[in-house]
């Protein structure tokens, strides 16, 4: 994680989970994460590929223009990254795994004129459980990694997904819960892999091997 606020909102989450796979929505404390709120969000699924915004800050509201509230989030993708987000997020939910995602946004006037340039950004989706033991939410916290160089006013249109990393916060819950035939953790509490796109091609990457050469493992896609 590069942005100190998904590390915050991260640190938060993993700390109201304790020993269970997901917090419960109700357990979220705006107060404790006040610095982040404004670039937070929150996902109901609604369906085997329907993901709905339920809440979102004022920061995320204001750049992209529009009251997000019921939209689709993977509305919000270009058409070639709506598959993979809809299979993160499944597994999100499913599994009560983590995923933290990195890309680009069209920049956009406010009268929806195209902007030269583009506004890389981090992405964090935590899962939340909140009726009975079943995840069905999702929080979420979208933020610009370069946020002094974006101009004032302007407005995100057409996000583009650029690599996708699964986060596995407690390896051993997860082992017990049944998923024991998954790789083996690469740190005794994170374990990721990343999704990169080049041209038409996916490759699934787990860092490893000789640390000084930056060799890993690909998997294609």
């Amino acid at each position: 994680m590069q942005h100190p606020a998904t590390q915050a909102l991260f640190a938060y989450w993993n700390e109201i989970r304790r020993d269970r796979m997901a917090p419960r929505r109700l357990e979220i404390e705006p107060a404790r994460i006040s610095d982040q709120l404004l670039d937070t969000f929150i996902l109901e699924r609604a369906g085997t590929s329907a993901f709905r915004f339920r809440l979102t800050g004022t920061r995320v509201t204001t750049r992209f223009g529009l009251d997000l509230r019921a939209q689709d989030f993977l509305g919000c993708w270009t058409d070639g990254d709506r598959a993979l987000l809809e299979h993160h997020l499944a597994a999100i939910t499913d599994l009560g795994r983590a995923g933290l995602f990195t890309g680009e946004a069209r920049l956009v006037a406010p009268d929806m004129s195209p902007l030269p340039g583009v506004c890389a950004f981090e992405m964090l989706i935590l899962p939340l459980a909140h009726t009975g033991e079943s995840i069905d939410r999702l929080l979420g916290i979208i933020v610009p990694l370069e946020e002094d160089t974006l101009p004032a006013h302007v407005k995100f249109h057409g996000l583009r997904l650029a690599a996708a990393e699964a986060i596995w916060p407690d390896a051993e819950l997860y082992k017990a819960q049944g998923f024991s035939d998954r790789q083996s953790p690469l740190h005794p509490r994170v374990r990721m892999a990343r999704i990169v796109r080049q041209g038409r091609r996916q490759f699934r990457v787990y860092d490893g091997g000789l640390k000084d050469s930056g060799h890993g493992i690909v998997e294609t896609r």
